[in-house]
């Protein structure tokens, strides 16, 4: 671990132009990671461009330089150093290893996923870390960075958001060191609660009270599911914000151990995010259909519509739960 962050650190040192890219529909953790790396490079007098392909919600415009992440689009050139935060593959960012904008470039990843592809020349993976912003506050000390009370709010925002506001089981001793030194350094810890935990949009709402209209719950109570039509999505036309933390209204149903949410991203694409509370591997559930994350909480993309997307994958949620009862 220390060797590949030692050699992160390096290319970040040499490097003269750096594009840091975020994963599309932006969190807290990636745009986090995005925002305090990019800062404390700048800081280095490093020249840095903060891309992502889908725009910033506003709910993040608390965070210093949120405002200055540019909406990348197809054409635009890259410069010789290219980092992706909190991105287990590229394509979660919008990119491939073989696109020709990536050609000849260094390319960092920075992440902290299990199903990390490891697709970059250097390579710091930590899949441990209860966020990816627990990442990037040691990568800041290893290139001698500074975390000023803008970049402390920043790693703040990742920390808090990737574990439940330190609720999850990924949340470690050092997690919460780390968390007390961004608060003993200036992190804006009541903005991160009043934007991010204390506020919810009508959009949300009405997003919420359609979920639990089509809520599904089975196998004696431990799978529970439901769907958001990419009809409604249309309609509503919300946030990536307003969709966060919707998945855990289902979750956190007593006795409920797998949620799913299915959200229609297309006419005939799928997203699906996965949670688990105690004991269910849903990274290994959306491996078996080309996605993963982490063992609590993962995602998979499926090509059809959400009934479509929550048919294909109830044998495979009902057949683990079989298997744990049967133990």
């Amino acid at each position: 671990m220390q060797q590949q962050l030692n050699e992160v650190a390096k290319a970040l040192l040499e490097a003269k132009r750096i594009a840091i890219i975020s994963h599309k529909n932006p969190d807290g953790d990636t745009l986090g990671s995005q925002l305090a790396l990019g800062g404390a490079l700048k800081e280095l007098g490093k020249d840095v461009v903060l891309y992502n392909k889908d725009k910033v919600a506003s709910k993040f415009n608390f965070i210093a330089g949120a405002d200055q992440v540019v909406q990348y689009h197809d054409g635009m050139e890259l410069p010789e150093t290219v980092v992706f935060v909190d991105c287990a593959e590229p394509q979660l960012a919008g990119f491939t290893v073989e696109d020709d904008v990536l050609m000849g470039k260094t390319i960092i990843n920075i992440d902290h996923h299990a199903s990390n592809k490891h697709y970059g020349k250097w390579n710091y993976v930590i899949s441990t870390a209860g966020a990816n912003c627990q990442n990037i506050y040691h990568v800041i000390g290893a290139v001698g960075g500074t975390i000023t009370k803008e970049i402390a709010t920043a790693l703040y925002t990742g920390l808090s958001t990737d574990t439940g506001n330190f609720m999850f089981d990924n949340v470690s001793s050092e997690t919460l060191r780390i968390a007390a030194d961004l608060k003993d350094i200036g992190a804006n810890t009541d903005a991160v609660r009043l934007k991010l935990y204390e506020s919810s949009s009508k959009k949300k709402i009405e997003m919420l009270k359609y979920i639990l209209n089509n809520l599904h719950i089975s196998a004696d109570g431990q799978y529970a599911w439901s769907s958001i039509s990419h009809q409604m999505i249309e309609e509503l036309q919300p946030e990536s914000t307003d969709i966060d933390g919707l998945i855990n209204t289902i979750k956190d149903i007593e006795g409920v151990e797998i949620a799913i949410l299915f959200r229609g991203v297309e006419t005939n694409r799928t997203k699906a995010s996965l949670r688990s509370k105690v004991w269910a591997d849903v990274n290994q559930i959306a491996g078996m259909f080309g996605g993963g994350g982490h063992v609590r909480a993962s995602g998979v993309s499926i090509n059809g519509d959400v009934e479509y997307a929550a048919a294909l994958m109830e044998p495979a949620v009902l057949d683990i739960i079989r298997q744990h009862s049967a133990e």
